[in-house]
Formats: structure tokens, C-alpha cells, sequence
């Protein structure tokens, strides 16, 4: 089950809107709870059964920032020792400043609409994967990702920004 979902779940992840820095560290989270919970599991949607395992263990880490500020400290790196790879700093922090504004819209976004957007936007879920992993009706997918993609624009414009 992990090989099969591991990157599912990650993909879950991102599109509940956490920080790319917590995705496999919450993913592995999400298999231990399921390793621990599988005596209870029906052997029916396995991806469904995990999508409700992350959306709650998601919603317990939105809890707990605070615990991590409190223990987390500064390290000091050395910045002399990167290398430049890829594209040139402009094109860099133009895709950062981009990153940012989307992750800036998202987080605005109801989360109902913000998972049917980015699965289907960005993650390339089809309506009928979706409504199997949220298990809701087909039409449901179908009114959330209109409404999603209506929220998107309003908030993209009320912030400024011209989104193509």
C-alpha cells in the first residue's frame, strides 16, 4: 500500500495547501496512522480510506505549529558554497514571486475548492478519480471545481495580479 500511494498522498498533501517542506514527513505520518488503523479497514477504496487518514492528519498539523516554533533553531549556512544551477536569479525569483502568489491565493481559498482545484489543475485528476477519492457525487466535483475556479480569479484579482 505504501509504494502504491506514497506519492498520492504527498500529491494529497500539497493540495491541502501544506508547506512543501512538510509533504513526505506528513505522508509517512499518514502511513504510520494507516499501518496502525488497518485492522478496521473494509479492504473497499483504499485511496479513499487514505485521503480521510491525511485530510485529518493535515488538520491536526495546522494545530501544532506553535510546539515546532518552540523547539525549532537557526543553523547557519554557508552561502559562498552553492552553485548556480538552472536558470539565471531572475528567472528564479521570478518563479518564486510566482510560487508565492499562488500558494498566496490557495491558502485564501475555501478548502473544498482549494483540493478540487489543485487536483484538478495542477495535479491532473480526472472528475470521476476525484469523486472516488472524496467520495462525493460526480456533479459535486463538477460544482466545486467551477465554483474553485471562480474564487481563484476573484482573489487573484482582488490581489492585483493579472492571472492567464
Amino acid at each position: 500500500m505504501y509504494d502504491r500511494y506514497f506519492h498520492e498522498v504527498v500529491r494529497w498533501c500539497r493540495a491541502m495547501g501544506v508547506p512543501a517542506s512538510e509533504h513526505e514527513d506528513l505522508a509517512q505520518e499518514v502511513f504510520v496512522v494507516a499501518a496502525r488503523k488497518l485492522d478496521g479497514f473494509d479492504g473497499q477504496n483504499a485511496a479513499g480510506w487514505l485521503y480521510r487518514i491525511t485530510s485529518l492528519i493535515v488538520r491536526r498539523s495546522r494545530r501544532r505549529p506553535w510546539f515546532k516554533y518552540l523547539f525549532a533553531r537557526r543553523q547557519e549556512v554557508e552561502t559562498d558554497t552553492f552553485q548556480c544551477l538552472g536558470s539565471g536569479p531572475f528567472e528564479s525569483y521570478e518563479r518564486k514571486q510566482a510560487q508565492a502568489l499562488l500558494q498566496k491565493i490557495l491558502l485564501q481559498m475555501s478548502e473544498k475548492r482549494r483540493v478540487a482545484f489543485v487536483l484538478f489543475e495542477v495535479e491532473g485528476y480526472s472528475g470521476e478519480e476525484m469523486a472516488k477519492l472524496l467520495e462525493i457525487p460526480l456533479a459535486t466535483v463538477w460544482t466545486r471545481l467551477y465554483h474553485a475556479r471562480q474564487e481563484f480569479f476573484t482573489l487573484a484579482k482582488s490581489l492585483g495580479e493579472e492571472v492567464k
